[in-house]
């Protein structure tokens, strides 16, 4: 992908948030006990300490900043939402667009216990939903949020590496700062 001056840029993006707040499971029950102990409660959370710069090219800075886990359905999380910002550093406008981006390019790898478990592909983004979306980024301006659903919780723990389409994977870490 390439990022240019207003005018000739083709650099999808995706920009939106959802914030939804749960409760955790009935940890009565022994099943409920054991998933409330082996995933995060559903509620919104930083990445450790500051944001994760997944992509930093010197006029386009991306970065991973939060994430989401959606009420639990059947004594499990089913849903989490990761959320990036959008930085541009240089001293042109950014276009951006939806057209092109490829929401199967966005996946998230993990790894339990040093070891890689594999990786998901997002359900949906903002760009699957919004193929149409467009717009311009002002110089050293951020537009937040943008956002990808993936069907999976990662367990308590876990070190998550999230690709965010062409633009490269932000480190490895615990979205949910244990």
């Amino acid at each position: 992908m390439n990022i240019r001056r207003a005018l000739a840029a083709t650099t999808p993006l995706m920009i939106a948030a959802a914030l939804c707040l749960g409760t955790p499971p009935d940890t009565t029950s022994a099943a409920g006990a054991s998933a409330a102990r082996m995933f995060p409660a559903a509620g919104a959370y930083a990445t450790q300490g500051a944001s994760t710069i997944i992509s930093d090219d010197g006029r386009l800075q991306v970065s991973w900043i939060g994430s989401q886990v959606f009420p639990w359905e059947g004594g499990i999380p089913t849903r989490w939402q990761v959320d990036v910002i959008y930085h541009n550093t240089s001293d042109h406008v950014l276009y951006l667009t939806c057209k092109g981006w490829d929401t199967g390019k966005v996946r998230e790898y993990i790894s339990r216990g040093g070891r890689n478990i594999g990786h998901v592909e997002a359900e949906h983004d903002l760009c699957s939903d919004h193929p149409d979306w467009n717009a311009n980024l002002s110089p050293n301006h951020r537009l937040v949020l943008s956002w990808a659903v993936f069907h999976n919780v990662p367990r308590i723990g876990d070190q998550v590496s999230l690709q965010w389409g062409t633009y490269g994977t932000s480190k490895a870490l615990d979205p949910f700062g244990h």
